[in-house]
């Protein structure tokens, strides 16, 4: 998976519209510069890495929704939730598809069979939700959305409003504080699922609440210094930890539908087969359940979120030049500009 580019230009210490119009028109090109490695099935990263150059597009687009004009974006809104469906799809498939491949080598004669069969209905659903992005990507579409995209985002950061209407005189930076510390709370208000270990839903919340404040963290990383991305960083753990409870959860309710079909149509050996896959998949969400367990409680015994907020409301240290750079950037420093790394 490619790492975000570095957005040029951006000013934390600037009016926001223009730094988000930054930060929006380039992650709509990173999405457009994966296009050819997403339709290589060669390789799968392809794909995947087009899936996070689409989330960490729309990510920004809900980081920044109070402070622009949403209705001038609707035209391009639903035509970037197909393409993330789209992409989502194939890619789903091949993670499914990888990690039944592995765990075939580790089954008994007796599970491999009907393992296999569930292999290969993942693969034609795969083939067909190909068949879709490729339809999705053709005669120069995304290009044209691409066009679109940016007339609107012009239209969207041109009229400065908050949630109440009010002028926007807010700098880049302090619209991040706000934004992390609305993802962080969204995530802390979440991790009362962690206690209620049934509750599927609360959970899977929960991990994309984590995805959430992990991508603004890294968006707004260079306005506040080195130090923030430790925080990115176990936000991290603790969204993969979550994502790895939420990939159980569907197995383990998609090979509970095939135990219930294997019961009806009295077909005994695909029975045992999945019942050894459903139990299989219960001991290994455990395993992960008690992982993401112990990382908020480290969060909470290290008190990582009291941590952070005060790092937000301290002043960052401005980054250090050669004297070169301070040379050459000198009309910027006068302005007290940072630039933003993402």
């Amino acid at each position: 998976m490619a790492k975000a580019k570095r957005i040029k230009g951006i000013k934390c210490n600037s009016e926001a519209p223009a730094g988000m119009k930054l930060v929006l028109v380039t992650r709509f090109g990173e999405l457009v510069h994966f296009k050819a490695a997403a339709l290589d099935w060669n390789d799968p990263e392809g794909v995947h890495s087009m899936r996070v150059a689409s989330r960490r597009l729309r990510s920004a687009l809900r980081d920044f929704t109070p402070y622009l004009h949403k209705r001038r974006l609707s035209s391009v809104l639903k035509s970037l939730r197909d393409i993330a469906d789209a992409l989502g799809e194939v890619r789903d498939q091949d993670v499914a598809i990888m990690a039944l491949e592995k765990l075939q080598t580790h089954t008994s004669d007796g599970v491999s069979p009907a393992l296999k069969q569930f292999i290969d209905a993942r693969k034609e659903i795969r083939d067909k939700a190909r068949e879709e992005l490729v339809t999705m990507f053709a005669d120069d579409q995304l290009k044209q959305l691409e066009s679109s995209f940016t007339a609107a985002v012009d239209e969207a950061t041109a009229g400065r409003t908050t949630r109440t209407q009010v002028p926007l005189l807010i700098s880049f930076r302090k619209m991040s504080r706000a934004i992390i510390l609305d993802r962080l709370k969204e995530l802390e208000k979440l991790s009362d699922g962690l206690f209620r270990p049934f509750e599927v839903e609360t959970l899977h919340e929960m991990r994309i609440a984590a995805k959430r404040l992990r991508y603004a963290i890294e968006l707004f990383q260079q306005c506040w210094g080195r130090s923030i991305a430790t925080y990115a960083k176990r936000t991290a753990r603790l969204q993969t930890a979550l994502g790895d409870v939420h990939d159980c959860d569907v197995w383990i309710e998609s090979f509970g539908n095939e135990i219930n079909k294997a019961r009806k149509q009295k077909q005994d050996e695909n029975l045992q087969a999945f019942v050894w896959l459903l139990s299989h998949f219960v001991k290994l969400r455990t395993k992960h359940l008690r992982k993401a367990l112990d990382l908020w409680s480290d969060w909470e015994a290290a008190d990582t979120s009291g941590k952070l907020r005060t790092l937000l409301n301290s002043e960052p240290k401005p980054a250090r030049r050669s004297p070169r750079s301070q040379e050459e950037t000198l009309p910027q420093n006068q302005n007290q500009t940072t630039n933003l790394i993402v």
